[in-house]
């Protein structure tokens, strides 16, 4: 938890940061996947790593992660669908995938650069059908989060979660509600932990709900019913999910504006060379042509 004094109480990012769509509209067209996340830390002091929920990723990819970033940053993560999807967070189906999951992410909650596991459940995953097999779930946590320093994020996709003894629930138990701003669920901003709120901006395309630009409108809009929920909470994070054609970043740029936010630099503030250093793509002796003049 010790970075987390380093970081602004409201973190503004993006779910993944590996889309080569953003290459010419964010990231400059010289640089390679490697260094994607060199240059998206030197921007955002933080973001919601999607890749996760496809498949377990490797230690040394984790470990990787850890070295990408400075240390004022921190990751949120998905948990695996084979957990959430696959196996509805049955326990017995379930739980070496967790076992594995958390071990091989254990190199970014020691490092500090951790802060919260979103449980994105499916639609499929219903109240009156799995609510005990969701307590289960929580119950039966191999650690101590709140020791460890995270916070456990819900997200729900089904309408049958939004009900008072659910919230009642997660409030007793420490967990954070993840509010969605998407078509098929209504857009509450309930508070369920004190320390921490987190939002997940989707968006509302025809055919696939991520490819949407949230309108300079639309964000002066959020921002202000945001506005009262950040007042009441120790941290906030906010996620833009709409990542076709760098969507994401654009939002999620317009709205530190609103919310009276910087971003660490300015891209064009941003010296390429010393990322492609950091990344090993270059030489660290090798000097950009504005040294020399």
């Amino acid at each position: 938890m010790s970075n987390f004094r380093e970081l602004p109480n409201i973190l503004i990012g993006t779910s993944g940061w590996s889309y080569d769509d953003w290459k010419g509209v964010f990231y400059p067209k010289n640089l390679s996947s490697k260094e994607f996340l060199y240059y998206y830390s030197e921007i955002f002091y933080t973001n919601e790593i999607n890749t996760t929920f496809y498949q377990i990723p490797s230690t040394r990819l984790v470990e990787g992660w850890v070295r990408s970033t400075p240390r004022n940053f921190v990751f949120t993560a998905k948990i695996p669908k084979v957990i959430t999807h696959d196996n509805k967070l049955d326990v017995d189906g379930s739980y070496s995938y967790l076992l594995k999951y958390l071990d091989v992410m254990n190199p970014l909650i020691e490092s500090g650069k951790f802060l919260a596991f979103l449980i994105q459940l499916p639609p499929s995953f219903k109240k009156a059908d799995h609510f005990d097999i969701l307590k289960n779930f929580i119950d039966s946590w191999p650690e101590d989060y709140k020791r460890r320093g995270y916070y456990l994020v819900i997200e729900f996709r089904h309408n049958s979660w939004m009900d008072d003894a659910v919230f009642d629930y997660l409030k007793g138990k420490g967990l954070v509600y993840c509010s969605v701003i998407e078509p098929k669920l209504p857009p509450r901003m309930d508070i369920t932990n004190n320390e921490f709120f987190y939002i997940r901006f989707h968006g509302f395309g025809k055919k696939i709900w991520f490819d949407y630009l949230f309108s300079e409108a639309e964000i002066r809009d959020w921002a202000e019913k945001l506005k009262d929920v950040i007042n009441k909470v120790k941290m906030a994070g906010i996620y833009f999910n709409n990542h076709f054609s760098g969507y994401a970043v654009k939002n999620a740029l317009m709205m530190m504006r609103e919310l009276r936010l910087k971003p660490k630099k300015d891209p064009g503030e941003i010296n390429i060379i010393n990322i492609k250093k950091k990344s090993g793509t270059v030489s660290r002796g090798q000097m950009s042509l504005d040294q020399f003049f």
